[in-house]
């Protein structure tokens, strides 16, 4: 109640809040003082949270209390009704005289079925329940073995795929052929250096024919626009021939960048994608081989 506030004076439904938060912590410190029993409690944050959770806790080891003082009034009962079996005198003579008139034969039946009552855990000795157990106990055994056996058949598979990953892996990074050359990485940006380069000479091209075309068609008379002359057919002519050996040199050079395109920046990754790839290259090329042999034979 010490964090009431003035306006919560004067709010009724405020008020029974704070009244409930401090009879929740209150029944928090009496079951806490209950658990260390004499000894110091330890400081905790007291706020709604804190609160919640303890109230959380407190509420489950109540009810935890409560079946553990069930199962123990249950076994109590259980025992006495034991103890009041086994201390009944008409059963124990009743057993003394059946052992004492069976046949050494009976003896050891009746041991014996006595033995897998117990071993199979049924309520009584019928011998239609023990079959019944026998059999289920008998099938659970075999799903469990047979279970067992796919499990260990499955981890030897993976054992030896395990192995078997784990030898590539060190030919990968070990073996010199599956390793990209140091220059590759010097080759890939100066053919983007070039291309870059081309593309900015194929832009001025373009705009210096644009540019001449402009003028030329500007400085014809209206009497000579349908004829050209034989200078400036030509100049056009080595102009767009210069362009298109441009375009072909900027497209072979993209070609060639596009081979690299899909490999990582990382140059150890690159190799590895290089390798990667060497070995796919080698799989269709036996591939092929494969089935021009067969194709032959």
């Amino acid at each position: 109640m010490d964090s009431l506030t003035p306006s919560d004076l004067f709010s009724p439904s405020k008020a029974r809040q704070q009244r409930a938060r401090a009879q929740d912590w209150a029944h928090i410190e009496s079951w806490l003082s209950y658990k260390y029993a004499g000894r110091t409690m330890p400081a905790f944050e007291r706020n709604e949270e804190t609160l919640k959770v303890l109230r959380e806790l407190s509420m489950a080891n109540e009810r935890a209390d409560e079946e553990r003082a069930v199962l123990e009034r249950v076994e109590r009962e259980a025992l006495k009704e034991l103890d009041e079996v086994t201390t009944n005198p008409n059963g124990a003579h009743i057993l003394s005289t059946l052992r004492a008139n069976l046949t050494p034969e009976g003896s050891t039946a009746l041991a014996a079925l006595a033995s897998t009552t117990i071993a199979l855990s049924t309520p009584t000795a019928d011998p239609q329940t023990l079959a019944h157990a026998l059999i289920s106990y008998t099938a659970t055994t075999q799903n469990l073995t047979n279970q067992l056996t796919h499990i260990q058949d499955l981890q030897k598979y993976l054992s030896k795929q395990h192995a078997l990953l784990r030898a590539q892996l060190h030919e990968l990074q070990t073996d010199p052929l599956f390793s990209a050359p140091a220059s590759l990485q010097r080759q890939t940006i100066e053919q983007t250096r070039q291309t870059k380069h081309l593309r900015s000479k194929i832009r001025e091209a373009e705009s210096q024919l644009s540019s001449l075309q402009s003028s030329h068609a500007r400085a014809m008379t209206p009497g000579s626009k349908n004829i050209a002359t034989v200078e400036a057919i030509t100049d056009m002519l080595e102009q767009q021939r210069a362009s298109e050996e441009l375009r072909e040199r900027v497209q072979a050079l993209e070609e060639e960048v596009e081979q690299f395109g899909g490999l990582p920046a990382d140059l150890t990754a690159a190799r590895k994608e290089v390798g990667r790839l060497e070995v796919r290259c080698d799989e269709v090329r036996r591939r092929r081989d494969e089935l021009f042999e067969e194709l032959v034979g």
